[in-house]
């Protein structure tokens, strides 16, 4: 039976934390240029641990927080504990030109994740938790044409993709000795989600002039899976070595597209559709790319953990409603290195926080005006205890910077925060006094 007054002070956490998260969930008050491109912008919500060690995740495995971005982390979930893990991140983004700047705010949920055994080599885990955000606005104005006369052009975008996911850990017993080395992962995830653009026309000095607006919307909703293998090997003295694979396989997401060519007019604020030109349904399909990951990592088990990553990402074939889009969209790669240290887990309070430390560098999937949109960022955090045992609040702090303003183009600086609270709890067991 569970002893419930032991776990009030966790449903009390959970409870201030998913009303907290609902404050910023899809909380967005800047234009991101960048998300034009490809799904949007991907990589802005993640973990609290892996973010505050630069993004690593292929080689890591822990008992008390679910890593999805290697579903071979799973297979470390203790056999009678259940984890929860649940998180939210603010971002603070700062855009500059070469003559303007403006910032804002972008945040939301990042993850809600839980894992459990099934058998004591078989672990599962489930959640859900953002793909992309898609969110721009562009425009032209006054510009002067002998025919048309002055007129303003806006280009919007909105929307983004979620994922739910249902995962799998295989770790061989004991009995069969080396092979209980490796453990291997699989994620099954829906996707689904909007992609939402459109193409305004108006003419702010000629009221006789109808405003035109062209709209597409693509609606998503898929299947995809991501594979793992992790190998981790403990040698003398408690020191551990680790070797993470992720492969990432390419998708075809269906879609359903409705496209709108409608004029209208402005009356007190409002839009007054006058002439729809063309209304059209149809089928259609985003294509995303393969992605492959390998980690490698080093710990003294409950004192140091030091690991780095590499990912290739094949954005060369993306292609949207069978367009592609290789003059702008190039493969790419990224690196993470990080670092964890815990100055004593029996010690004072201080001494049992979990310190961390990291840094990634990308050289961009985006290829803009001769120059690639490269990202890199630095990260710090924190791993708090609270009272039992393998429970944390997880803290993140990172800044980042990504593009230039140099050849016209726009340089995002961003400061984010990411709060995290994972919780690990015995489940399946009877306690024999109650």
């Amino acid at each position: 039976m569970l002893m419930l007054r032991k776990r009030f002070d966790i449903s009390l956490l959970f409870l201030l934390l998913l009303v907290f998260a609902e404050q910023v969930k899809s909380q967005n008050t800047i234009s991101s240029p960048y998300s034009k491109y490809g799904i949007g912008e991907t990589e802005l919500f993640t973990n609290s641990v892996n973010s505050a060690m630069g993004g690593i995740s292929y080689a890591l495995r822990r008992n008390n927080f679910v890593n999805y971005k290697n579903p071979a982390s799973y297979s470390g979930v203790d056999t009678l504990s259940f984890v929860f893990d649940i998180g939210f991140c603010s971002n603070n983004v700062f855009l500059k030109s070469d003559n303007a700047e403006s910032s804002g705010n972008t945040g939301g949920v990042s993850h809600i994740l839980f894992s459990f055994p099934l058998h004591k080599t078989l672990k599962i885990a489930g959640g859900l938790l953002p793909l992309s955000i898609i969110d721009f606005t562009a425009s032209e104005t006054n510009l002067s044409n002998s025919e048309t006369g002055n007129y303003n052009a806006i280009y919007e975008g909105d929307g983004g993709l979620n994922k739910a996911i249902l995962g799998f850990a295989y770790q061989p017993s004991e009995k069969l000795g080396w092979l209980h080395d490796f453990s291997l992962g699989l994620n099954v995830q829906y996707i689904f989600g909007n992609y939402y653009k459109s193409a305004t026309v108006v003419f702010p000095d000629d009221a006789q002039k109808l405003n035109s607006r062209i709209e597409s919307n693509y609606r998503i909703s898929a299947f995809n899976a991501d594979l793992g293998l992790q190998y981790f090997k403990t040698l003398k003295n408690d020191n551990r070595i680790g070797f993470g694979l992720t492969y990432v396989l390419p998708a075809y997401l269906p879609t359903k597209n409705e496209y709108r060519q409608y004029t209208f007019t402005e009356s007190a604020g409002a839009e007054i559709i006058r002439d729809s030109v063309l209304f059209l349904d149809s089928d259609g399909n985003i294509k995303l790319p393969q992605s492959f990951g390998a980690g490698l990592s080093y710990e003294k088990l409950n004192k140091l953990f030091v690991g780095v990553d590499f990912t290739y990402t094949e954005w060369s074939g993306f292609s949207l409603q069978n367009v592609t889009y290789f003059d702008i969209l190039k493969d790419s790669y990224r690196f993470n290195v990080g670092a964890e240290y815990t100055p004593d887990i029996y010690g004072n309070y201080l001494e049992k926080i979990n310190y961390r430390i990291g840094a990634n560098y990308e050289n961009g999937s985006l290829y803009l005006r001769d120059r690639r949109i490269s990202r890199i960022g630095v990260s710090l955090g924190f791993g708090l205890p609270i009272r039992k045992q393998g429970t944390r609040i997880n803290i993140s702090f990172e800044y980042g910077r990504q593009g230039t303003i140099e050849n016209g183009l726009i340089q995002k600086d961003y400061f984010g925060i990411g709060v995290s609270f994972s919780a690990k709890d015995l489940w399946f067991f009877k306690r024999k006094y109650q």
